[in-house]
């Protein structure tokens, strides 16, 4: 017997099983009515919405199809393995033949669960990924026999070992300044460990064939991603929702199959501008939301205040680690050896990432530089930044952010949340309030 099946749990409630059961089925049913109601209002905003959307509606599902998918894989022996941020090396965990799935919470219910193991100052999406462990309200959660967990933010950290009393999980440091001489060098020996750590786990070896085949796969799916994005860049041809739950799915989905099917939205939406059939008039305020990930399917409160605005507003880009940042970088590789692949998808993780838990000495400048070209590449008129409270690193870095796009002249505005559907109505005067401002300012 292993060390880790020995030890004392460190952090776990005493829940009563009945206890367990009646509050899964509860959040799981009001989670399938907000998901429903979602996708219902999604359809009703959009003048034109795609047809080739109703794929995503259905896998957008959590308790549907690609539950059934992944148990079925598993009973043909393969592992699923989770992860928690968009640093974890997709990649590996593809060669070894595993499948990736993000484990990350978007259930605004479940962070009341997680309240009586951490604070409530702590940032809720860390206390909603403890509340639905807790209950086993995760069907990806659940299914996954590993949980890929970089450390982020204190959250992250303290996350990682909550999580380790219920689930094998596998940390991942990094530099906290990108541009030293050392940063890659240490950053790449994590992702070698990963490596071997996901071989032992699978008994799948990694090799170079494996390796680049799903590195290819990746590349693709980038591929795919960037069509859509460069479709968004003029007039609007898909809704902001959509799109941003296209992004999402792939997270969970098959990813050879999601590349299919999103190349298949590009190839309709491209006949759409053909045909200048576009989702909202031409003169809707264009917005770009950034700050704190937004998940599927509670926390996408701020999206349908803004396409349900009036004066109605289209979400053309963000900079979220839930959106945009997922799939915008390849993998880029020079020679197809070992070695070159695996500082390849480090340098990927590393260099590429604008999250803020990344600082230099001139600041977390490639952030400020991407916000900027993205607001020039996607004519945005404007910028919502959203923070849940309790996302410190998000909170702490508007400041900077604010001053650099103020003197653009780009309107930005700071827009702090709870982790509930109870503050809709604030919430909506406030977003209406910024669009009304906005709208003034393209008609001037």
């Amino acid at each position: 017997m292993t060390k880790k099946s020995i030890r004392e749990k460190m952090y776990v409630p005493e829940i009563p099983q009945k206890e367990i059961e009646k509050l899964r089925n509860s959040i799981k049913l009001s989670s399938k009515k907000a998901i429903a109601d979602h996708i219902q209002r999604m359809k009703k905003t959009s003048a034109n919405r795609p047809k080739t959307m109703k794929y995503f509606d259905e896998i957008a599902d959590l308790f549907g199809q690609r539950e059934k998918e992944l148990r079925a894989a598993k009973e043909e022996g393969k592992k699923v393995i989770g992860y928690l941020c968009t640093f974890a090396p997709i990649e590996l965990i593809l060669a070894a033949d595993a499948i990736p799935v993000r484990v990350s919470s978007g259930w605004y219910d479940a962070s009341k669960l997680g309240d009586r193991i951490v604070p409530v100052e702590v940032c809720p999406i860390i206390r909603s990924t403890i509340g639905a462990k807790m209950i086993d309200l995760s069907p990806y959660m659940e299914l996954s026999d590993a949980i890929i967990s970089p450390l982020t933010c204190d959250g992250m950290t303290k996350l990682s070992e909550i999580l380790s009393d219920y689930k094998q999980i596998w940390t991942m440091s990094f530099p906290r300044v990108k541009d030293t001489p050392s940063s890659l060098s240490s950053w790449t020996e994590e992702v070698k460990n990963m490596k071997e750590r996901i071989e032992e786990f699978t008994g799948n070896k990694i090799t170079g064939k494996k390796l680049r085949s799903a590195i290819e796969l990746m590349q693709r799916a980038t591929g795919a991603f960037r069509r859509l994005q460069d479709l968004r860049k003029g007039p609007p041809v898909i809704m902001g929702r959509d799109a941003m739950l296209v992004t999402q799915t792939s997270t969970w989905d098959d990813i050879k199959r999601w590349t299919e099917k999103t190349e298949a939205l590009c190839d309709e939406l491209e006949k759409k501008v053909r045909e200048k059939s576009w989702a909202c008039p031409q003169d809707t305020s264009r917005i770009l939301i950034t700050g704190t990930p937004m998940i599927w399917p509670d926390n996408w409160k701020l999206p349908a205040l803004i396409e349900e605005a009036s004066p109605q507003g289209v979400i053309v880009a963000d900079e979220l680690c839930s959106g945009d940042r997922l799939l915008n970088d390849p993998v880029g590789v020079d020679e197809w050896t070992m070695d070159d692949m695996l500082t390849a998808i480090s340098e990927r993780y590393l260099m590429a990432s604008t999250c803020p838990c990344f600082t230099s000495e001139d600041g977390n400048e490639d952030r400020i530089n991407w916000l900027l070209t993205k607001i020039k590449d996607f004519k945005i008129n404007g910028v919502i930044y959203y923070v849940v409270r309790g996302c410190m690193l998000y909170a702490m870095e508007y400041t900077r952010v604010k001053r650099a796009l103020e003197s653009m002249d780009i309107p930005i505005y700071y827009l702090d949340t709870e982790y509930t559907r109870e503050d809709v109505g604030q919430l909506k005067t406030r977003v209406e309030a910024f669009l009304e401002m906005l709208s003034a300012r393209i008609d001037f």
